[in-house]
């Protein structure tokens, strides 16, 4: 069984088992490293689209606080409090939004991944 898998993975013969050990290894070690490369680069991109979301955050916060500060009236705050809600569904649909994207892109990465470990 062992024999028919290494000659299947490698294309060797099972008379070269160090030569046959020796191309696993080192397609484990590219496939680790691919894995680590797309974990990193989707990380960072990650980190770059929560960070903005932050800031878009606070940014309705400090409008929130500003709009409050203005209102004299019942009414206008009532209108303040929809208008901010409305930003606040609006940030949150775009933050899932990002949110299926950056799954996604994971997705895609690790197919493309997988499938350039099965062609070596």
């Amino acid at each position: 069984m062992s024999e028919t898998l290494t000659e299947t993975v490698t294309g060797r013969l099972p008379s070269d088992a160090p030569g046959a050990l020796v191309e696993f290894n080192k397609r484990a070690l590219h496939f680790l490293f691919d894995a680590q490369r797309v974990i990193l680069g989707e990380m960072v991109t990650a980190s770059d689209e929560i960070l903005e979301d932050v800031r878009a955050e606070m940014h309705l916060a400090a409008e929130f606080a500003a709009k409050i500060n203005e209102a004299h009236s019942v009414e206008n705050i009532r209108t303040v409090l929809r208008e901010c809600g409305q930003h606040q569904m609006d940030v949150f649909s775009r933050e899932s939004q990002n949110f299926v994207r950056r799954n996604q892109r994971l997705v895609e990465a690790t197919s493309q991944l997988l499938a350039s470990s099965r062609k070596q």
